[in-house]
């Protein structure tokens, strides 16, 4: 499949085979829950004890958290250090 580079012009896959010889293989691991639910709060004493029992704060404008809370910063001190 061709990509559109920073200016919209198509660059045939060959271009970043030969620009990327010999990088490091990424390979992205996405975390995805085994099971997902919903649960409905009466009130909002309900929502903060629930939030003490996971942990985390609850906000009305986020609908997804991960139990135990999902470190999203796990790899954000990795880095490649290309040695001459």
């Amino acid at each position: 499949m061709d990509q559109l580079n920073l200016f919209g012009e198509e660059l045939p896959d060959s271009f970043f085979e030969k620009e990327w010889q010999g990088m490091p293989e990424f390979v992205m691991n996405p975390e995805v829950p085994i099971l997902t639910i919903k649960i409905s709060f009466k009130t909002k004493e309900d929502i903060d004890k629930f939030s003490e029992l996971i942990g985390q704060k609850i906000y009305v404008n986020r609908e997804n958290y991960w139990f135990p809370k999902l470190n999203r910063n796990a790899f954000s001190n990795q880095f490649y250090i290309d040695e001459p």
